[in-house]
């Protein structure tokens, strides 16, 4: 007896909760609107004596000037700035590992102070160069995304 009135009760909410959502969808005007693109200026700063960490900064530039979403930028423009410094994991065996640091920075101008945004720190095989380079991507739009802000109004 009780699993029925539960049952109801369920059902009851369901039809409920599916009424509201009806009701509110229909509210939403639909008037698309092209939206800006969004085209994040970057630029990619490397330090560091092993191949590794360089493959991955090279990389990192690579998708970075593929993607529609961000654009290298070497002029004195606000842009976020990356910088990445690697040292082999083992001064011995150098081509086994690299221990990396990324830092995310914002920089309005060259002549001005750089805002902290982000770090990531990790090591890093010359197998897994390519996948990190993607997800430094990803993290990369991320921020772009969270602090677009900084960026001055274009008009």
């Amino acid at each position: 007896m009780k699993a029925g009135k539960f049952f109801a009760g369920l059902c009851m909410a369901f039809f409920l909760f599916a009424a509201h959502n009806a009701a509110a969808a229909e509210s939403i005007p639909n008037t698309p609107q092209k939206i800006n693109q969004r085209l994040s200026p970057v630029m990619v700063e490397f330090e560091g004596v092993d191949s590794i960490g360089s493959r991955l900064a090279t990389r990192l530039k690579e998708l970075f000037n593929a993607s529609n979403l961000f654009q290298l930028e070497g002029d004195d423009v606000p842009k976020f700035r990356i910088l990445i410094s690697s040292a082999p994991e083992f001064e011995s065996r150098p081509n086994i590992g690299s221990a990396y640091s990324v830092v995310w920075l914002f920089s309005l101008s060259d002549a001005t102070l750089r805002h902290y945004l982000s770090v990531q720190v990790g090591v890093v095989s010359g197998d897994d160069v390519n996948d990190l380079a993607a997800k430094l991507v990803e993290k990369t739009d991320t921020i772009a995304m969270k602090y677009a802000y900084l960026f001055p109004e274009k008009k």
